[in-house]
């Protein structure tokens, strides 16, 4: 069975391939974890940190391959062809929107993390947990919350971290999850393209097809700099997709606000809609105030306004 995150993979989606293609290999399965894309600085950072080697780089597998998606449950996300292939585990923590052929294992909790499901996976079947998988976890942890900054974390999410860190035994979590920021805003060498596509999910509401990108960063100057030609890709990326609609957001960590890129009117009226404190802040930005999260806040507000 090959373990696979989504498209454009993140921090969780990464480790968490990883993890449990640990999980399942006690379990006494066969397993290979791969990835989808390129790594981001971030979990380059870390797997460099952590002396872990990076799941294999593959997007096509023989007919008929058994799959499991972690981190990711919508066919938009997942790995192209997915009817070729037979799901026969999904591990996640976002809202479904999965139709499957046939019955599958499913488990999927409403924590920060992909990681923190894991760990209560492993919990429940008395599983080591050693010291490079709690590190791992750690990160997919701290990276989704932000260093809990995210409405998305819960109080499970720190009781679990914390539980963690008695294996791992990181000395400064703050200052590690200080360089793993620090290290996914370093994009000053980034085209525009390679900054909307380093997180940038979509979505099918009722009968559009949305696309959201997403910007962490401790300096936001790297992609507002380069706003007009993200405007140019935005464009690119609306026509060739058919999509309804496409934004990228820059979430300044520090800041703990985000503003949205607005490639027409439509789509700045649609923050302004969506989101009550927001503000324009000239034809193409604007400023939704303290909005983090993709997944709890960006995702719904504007489904609902759409819809």
């Amino acid at each position: 069975m090959y373990i696979i995150g989504h498209k454009n993979p993140d921090t969780d989606a990464i480790v968490c391939a990883l993890i449990a293609a640990d999980y399942f290999t006690q379990l006494g399965m066969e397993v290979t974890p791969i990835r989808l894309g390129e790594l981001n600085k971030e979990t380059e950072f870390i797997l460099k940190s952590l002396e872990i080697q990076a799941p294999e780089l593959k997007t096509e597998l023989e007919q008929g391959s058994k799959i499991c998606l972690v981190d990711h449950n919508e066919a938009s996300q997942a790995i192209d062809n997915l009817e070729k292939y037979q799901i026969d585990w999904v591990i996640d923590h976002h809202k479904f929107n999965l139709q499957t052929a046939s019955p599958l294992n499913i488990r999927a909790e409403g924590l920060a993390s992909t990681a923190s499901v894991l760990y209560k996976m492993y919990i429940e079947n008395n599983l080591e947990i050693t010291e490079q998988i709690a590190k791992l976890m750690i990160c997919g942890i701290l990276s989704d919350t932000l260093n809990f900054k995210s409405p998305t974390t819960t109080d499970f999410d720190i009781q679990i971290m914390l539980e963690l860190n008695k294996i791992a035994n990181f000395e400064d979590l703050d200052m590690f999850a200080t360089d793993m920021f620090d290290a996914k805003s370093n994009i000053s060498n980034f085209t525009a393209r390679e900054i909307v596509e380093m997180d940038y999910k979509t979505y099918e509401i009722g009968d559009k097809k949305i696309s959201i990108g997403v910007v962490e960063t401790t300096n936001t100057k790297y992609s507002l700099d380069k706003s007009q030609e993200i405007l140019e890709v935005i464009r690119e990326l609306k026509e060739a997709n058919g999509l309804y609609t496409t934004i990228v957001f820059i979430v300044d960590i520090l800041k703990e606000e985000s503003i949205g890129i607005c490639e027409s009117d439509k789509e700045v009226q649609i923050l302004m809609n969506s989101f009550k404190d927001s503000k324009q802040i000239d034809t193409n930005h604007v400023n939704i105030g303290n909005i983090l999260s993709r997944k709890k806040q960006m995702v719904p507000a504007i489904e609902k306004t759409i819809l």
